[in-house]
């Protein structure tokens, strides 16, 4: 006699394969215009009188090709920043649901380390250039970052004495933001408004945190006070980490990374606060806000089981295809950077 075998029905909406597939689809996008496109538009560029070359009314007249191609450039660009806030999201979800976060980390490093040489010649033309880092980089430093904020923040407790260290943390996140919206592309009115003077902005952004910490500290016992002040250093240390190494997204993908986290019990304003952040460092960003409908739709399900590693391999490979493309038809070059 054969049992009734109940199986749980699928849930609707978009799995975690599927959103993997849109951001690899659109960073594939973005890479073929920021390495080919672009490289052909310099030739293009280069190869024009140089009296139309700024100004719209003669370039349009004389090389409307040139116009043409910076605009399907910018589009393809607009459609690439679906991308990040969608593998920062999708990070944040493995992050909380892996079995072993060291060997994501390691998973991340490996990827990180191999894709460098291919990213390097992609964006900089050479084997060598220590000036800009990929994006896996930055992706297993928000990691890291999550992983520090769950152990030192949230699962362990601290002294007491501890405490007062809650307004030096305030003072920090205030320093922060002033350091942030100082370089924030969308803001540069506010940094001209300083005379451009990052350290009058770091400094008044560490008064004013330092004064909403001590207004609202009084909500706060010894313990939430404690968790601030765990979840903030992890914060500055991996945000600076990111910055100095000049990796792509720098300090602002670490951040969004966390705020992502920070606010995942609601993942449709986790995402948005992620992609507002970005936005600040650049408007073109903005674009990513497309990404709230599928990630709206997220049924918390992995999805169609794919190898991992084609998601990992698929960014070196895929830009290092792009620029022996690129470099075959002429448009770019090659140089060891030594």
């Amino acid at each position: 006699m054969e049992e009734n075998v109940m199986v749980a029905p699928k849930k609707k909406g978009v799995t975690g394969t599927t959103l993997k597939i849109i951001a690899i689809v659109a960073m594939f996008i973005d890479h073929f215009a920021a390495i080919f496109v672009e490289s052909y538009l310099t030739k293009l560029i280069m190869e024009a009188p140089a009296d139309i070359i700024g100004d719209s009314a003669k370039m349009m007249a004389e090389r409307p090709d040139i116009i043409i191609w910076e605009f399907i450039m910018l589009a393809m660009r607009a459609i690439g920043r679906f991308g990040f806030p969608i593998f920062a999201f999708l990070l944040v979800e493995g992050f909380t649901h892996t079995r072993s976060v060291k060997k994501y980390a390691l998973n991340l490093g490996i990827f990180a380390l191999i894709s460098e040489l291919p990213f390097n010649l992609g964006f900089a033309k050479s084997l060598i250039y220590p000036g800009y880092q990929n994006v896996f980089f930055t992706l297993l430093l928000g990691l890291l970052c999550l992983w520090s904020i769950s152990e030192l923040a949230e699962k362990r407790q601290w002294s007491e004495k501890l405490a007062p260290l809650y307004y030096v943390a305030g003072a920090i996140v205030g320093a922060i933001a002033g350091f942030e919206l100082a370089n924030a592309g969308v803001l540069a009115l506010f940094t001209t408004l300083f005379y451009g003077n990052q350290l009058i902005t770091v400094g008044a952004g560490a008064v004013v945190g330092l004064i909403v910490a001590a207004a609202i500290g009084g909500k706060f016992d010894a313990a939430a006070k404690n968790r601030v002040t765990f979840t903030v250093l992890p914060i500055t240390v991996f945000m600076t980490i990111a910055y100095f190494l000049k990796t792509d997204y720098a300090d602002f993908g670490v951040l969004t990374i966390v705020i992502m986290y920070l606010l995942r019990k609601s993942k449709n304003k986790a995402f948005a606060w992620g992609c507002a952040l970005l936005t600040l460092m650049s408007p073109l960003e903005v674009f990513a806000f497309f990404m709230l409908i599928p990630v709206s739709r997220y049924n918390g399900e992995r999805g169609k089981k794919m190898n991992k590693y084609f998601f990992y391999a698929f960014y070196p490979v895929h830009i290092g295809l792009i620029y022996l493309l690129t470099l075959l038809v002429g448009f770019t070059t090659f140089s060891l950077g030594f």
